[in-house]
């Protein structure tokens, strides 16, 4: 696969235990971020490029004015979800067949996603974590191919800060990403960053916003966004509700629950 994402993910998996949202969240490397933003010709040619420059902020009110002239149909909308899921279930499909003869059975069992492996990387994670991690890398490849045949305006796992009281938001760069990452990721704690968001052309503009789980074991059931710890800035609200509050109400969580493994 062609190398298409930037982040280190040594202190990542540390930092996204700290920030509690690990087994189903990461990919195995943090992708680029591709805000595709039209006014910007040379971000559709170097990712690395985009989303990059001075720091904006917005409060909803101006977001959702600016929204409102970009809003998707709602046919498009079910369109999109319905890709979403192709890219969830062929992620699942595709990682678990490459894995073939690892497990006791075709998908593993609860003791089997608990056991220890080793990641990419060399380092030690747990088969829940490490298989969250390959089917995200091959889920947002999806996504971004499926997005670009559309020329929509689109961002993956894009970071925000967001203030519950004002409503306003803000872009991390990945550069000043990396720097907190190196500092310990304190200063990370209460950020978002969804899967998929699809926007205006400003990644802070949102129209919709996309969220891969990949849970080890039951696959038959539907995903379910998971409940910030004790502790948390968010305490006691769920990852969806975080994000609706943040982004707007067309938040989705899609999962595989489709496929060869079905």
């Amino acid at each position: 696969m062609p190398h298409r994402f930037v982040c280190r993910w040594g202190g990542l998996v540390a930092v996204c235990l700290l920030l509690g949202a690990c087994a189903s969240t990461l990919g195995r490397e943090a992708p680029r971020q591709y805000a595709l933003d039209s006014l910007s010709a040379s971000c559709l040619k170097n990712p690395l490029s985009c989303a990059t420059g001075p720091v904006q902020t917005v409060g909803a009110a101006v977001a959702s004015a600016a929204a409102v002239g970009h809003a998707l149909s709602p046919e498009m909308m079910t369109s999109i979800k319905a890709e979403m899921k192709e890219c969830a279930n062929k992620a699942r499909t595709e990682v678990l067949s490459r894995l073939g003869g690892t497990f006791e059975g075709l998908v593993p069992k609860a003791a089997e996603c608990k056991a220890m492996t080793v990641d990419a990387q060399g380092r030690s994670v747990t088969w829940a974590i490490r298989l969250g991690l390959e089917m995200h890398e091959v889920a947002l490849a999806c996504a971004q191919a499926k997005l670009g045949e559309r020329s929509l305006k689109f961002s993956l796992k894009p970071r925000y800060r967001f203030n519950r009281e004002t409503k306003e938001k803000s872009l991390i760069t990945p550069e000043e990403k990396a720097e907190l990452l190196r500092q310990g990721g304190e200063q990370l704690k209460g950020t978002l960053e969804p899967d998929v968001v699809i926007h205006t052309g400003d990644p802070l503009q949102v129209l919709t916003v996309y969220d891969f789980k990949f849970p080890c074991v039951d696959f038959d059931k539907a995903p379910k966004w998971r409940v910030y710890p004790p502790g948390h800035v968010y305490e006691g609200r769920t990852q969806g509700d975080i994000y609706r509050e943040a982004f707007g109400p067309d938040v989705e969580l899609i999962g595989a629950r489709e496929g060869v493994f079905w």
